[in-house]
């Protein structure tokens, strides 16, 4: 079997995230929710016939983007690397998803288990209200302290229970939300900030959270205390704003270099 690895970027603007989902409208109307890795695998099918199994990096929420999604899948056959990129940006939704490049790499290689880190992307319009950013940011209409944030964002390094700042799961034990997070680094635009998330992995809504903490420092609205107290104190209520899906991107993956061929 060959192990084909593709770097994709999408605009997760009219997708209901990576994953195909079974959900209750899915299962009583029997419609099929358009998903990422859905036309990922119909293009994939009609270029080769075969119906190949899809691993990713990590799975995007509805309406998250991505610049460099990495995923891999295994076929009985070696093709032309270049004419199959060209076959799959030929039936994929152009104006949505770009397959970026292929290669082949080690047989051993997996896209989810071998991920080293993750960085995310987020972007705040702030100030005057960018309409061509208007579906890859978030909109903050009120000023924003830098240096504030800056404060904030050092309240997140390293490794903490973050049960405070992710999707609550029933069946997660409280211990299973302990993540690392390597490095927070926030620039100045002329439309805002780019905000740079880069972990070991992430909780379901995790980085949102993160970045809604960081813009409420960044606002006055709570202190590095606030922080402290919800990264030290078990599960807790809290009022942290959860940002909009569509400032978020895929930024970049690190995996070990010695998989590739």
């Amino acid at each position: 079997m060959i192990n084909y690895l593709i770097v994709i970027e999408y605009d997760g603007s009219n997708y209901h995230g990576w994953q195909i989902q079974n959900n209750f409208a899915a299962e009583i109307g029997k419609i099929e929710l358009k998903t990422i890795s859905g036309e990922l695998l119909k293009a994939i099918k009609k270029i080769t016939g075969i119906d190949i199994e899809l691993f990713v990096s990590g799975r995007t929420d509805a309406g998250v983007h991505a610049l460099n999604q990495v995923a891999n899948f295994k076929l009985p056959f070696l093709l032309d690397l270049h004419k199959l990129k060209s076959s799959l940006n030929g039936v994929l939704p152009s104006n949505d998803i770009t397959v970026k490049s292929i290669e082949i790499v080690h047989d051993s290689f997996h896209a989810t288990f071998n991920t080293i880190s993750k960085t995310y992307l987020y972007k705040l319009n702030n100030g005057f209200k960018s309409a061509l950013l208007s579906k890859y940011s978030w909109y903050i209409k009120d000023s924003l302290n830098l240096d504030l944030m800056k404060e904030a964002s050092k309240m997140f390094i390293g490794n903490y229970n973050f049960v405070n700042f992710a999707k609550s799961d029933k069946k997660r034990d409280i211990e299973d939300y302990f993540r690392t997070v390597i490095k927070i680094n926030i620039q100045k635009k002329n439309y805002g900030f780019n905000i740079y998330i880069e972990g070991e992995g992430f909780l379901r809504h995790m980085v949102r959270r993160i970045i809604g903490a960081i813009v409420l420092c960044g606002l006055g609205k709570i202190n590095i205390e606030n922080i402290n107290y919800l990264l030290n104190k078990g599960k807790t209520p809290s009022n942290i704003t959860k940002a909009p899906p569509e400032g978020l991107f895929l930024y970049s993956i690190k995996y070990n270099h010695k998989l590739f061929c």
